[in-house]
């Protein structure tokens, strides 16, 4: 017997559809011309295309960190220990988040911009905790005497990398974003440190002692195929991805210093963006939209363009602060659903798909038109 999509083609019976508002039920019973039932296919087609539009939402494709630029969460110790603020992206708004007797840094927004993962020291042991964007909900997520920190938001935000001295040495880990399931990705007699993972889900960045030198090393999620990315004699570190997945920045001493550099994803193109002797420049951080990187320099939040031209404007002096990361906000704009910030590739692969659901909606109005003449007359 044939089927499509589960539609038994000889025994269509009550088959309701609905187009321009309105339900219409077909009593396709004993259909003699099996042409018109081309119609079933195509509203299949649909619903695949408008499937698909909706998964490239900040959970797929472009799920690590895309959308309009939110707030920068960063550390400062400007109340006698380390504690993690929020500010807006000019500096304004600056608020205190925790307020703990040890200290609370590294701070890194998940996909959604909904919660903050960040590394406390309430005493002797570095954990990693998670907490929501205003500072509530606190949850510890790693509980072992040896250091955990670093952590890093898979692009669906089901997941967790970090770095952690369990092993006698820094290795990356993987975690469950509710701390379970915690697993060693890489296992080398050096450091593995500062993991990153890209937009896409399927890779994670991170900065490796094997070679002798820190150098760049990607690697796929569940920790196979292990690449030098920067191949350089100097000490390349701190690796964080570009929200379209295209470019990482780092932080290398390749010229003499340590100065921001940005590289393409496959390690090529590296160029250098800041001249920032003889104070160094570290943890580079993209805004969400891809237009601009925050870092640290000289003890505050320094902010940039993407290409390193333009002022480069302190944001937290005289207060001081550090480790900037910056909230995605995605989400309904105006009462329309935002689509994240996307550009070359990805950008066209919106445009197809808007294309094909377009395509098959038109499809199905005439087919729609079609049967109606042809079973209901």
């Amino acid at each position: 017997m044939a089927r499509w999509v589960g539609v038994e083609l000889d025994k269509v019976g009550a088959c309701e559809y609905s187009i321009g508002g309105y339900v219409e039920s077909l009593a396709a019973q004993g259909v003699a011309d099996m042409k018109t039932l081309w119609i079933v296919p195509m509203m299949a087609v649909a619903v695949a295309a408008g499937v698909a539009v909706l998964a490239l939402g900040p959970s797929d494709a472009q799920s690590a960190f895309p959308g309009r630029n939110g707030k920068i969460a960063f550390d400062s110790q400007r109340y006698s220990n380390w504690d993690i603020y929020v500010m807006n992206g000019d500096g304004s708004g600056q608020t205190r988040l925790t307020d703990d007797p040890g200290e609370d840094t590294r701070p890194a927004w998940s996909a959604d911009g909904s919660k903050i993962a960040f590394v406390s020291t309430p005493g002797s042991q570095k954990d990693i905790y998670v907490m929501n964007a205003d500072g509530s909900g606190r949850a510890r997520l790693t509980d072992n005497p040896a250091e955990d920190s670093v952590p890093a938001w898979s692009a669906d935000g089901s997941k967790m990398a970090f770095e952690s001295l369990r092993d006698g040495n820094y290795e990356v880990y993987v975690m469950n974003a509710d701390g379970g399931g915690q697993t060693r990705l890489s296992n080398n007699a050096a450091e593995d440190r500062f993991p990153a993972w890209s937009p896409d889900g399927s890779k994670i960045a991170f900065e490796s002692l094997r070679d002798g030198n820190r150098e760049v090393y990607v690697m796929n999620a569940v920790g196979g195929g292990q690449t030098n990315l920067t191949n350089d004699p100097a000490a390349d570190r701190v690796p964080n991805w570009s929200p379209d997945g295209s470019r990482i920045a780092f932080v290398s001493d390749r010229d003499g210093h340590d100065e921001i550099y940005v590289m393409n994803a496959d390690g090529s193109g590296q160029t250098r963006l800041t001249y920032s002797n003889p104070s160094p420049p570290f943890m580079p951080a993209w805004s969400p939209d891809g237009s601009k990187i925050a870092f640290n320099y000289e003890g505050d939040v320094y902010v940039m363009n993407a290409d390193g031209s333009g002022q480069k404007t302190n944001l937290t002096s005289p207060a001081g602060g550090g480790g900037p990361d910056w909230q995605p906000v995605v989400g309904a704009v105006g009462g329309m659903a935002e689509l994240p910030h996307v550009s070359g590739s990805s950008a066209l692969s919106y445009v197809a798909l808007a294309a094909l659901a377009a395509a098959a909606l038109v499809a199905i109005g005439a087919g729609g038109w079609y049967a109606r003449r042809r079973w209901l007359r």
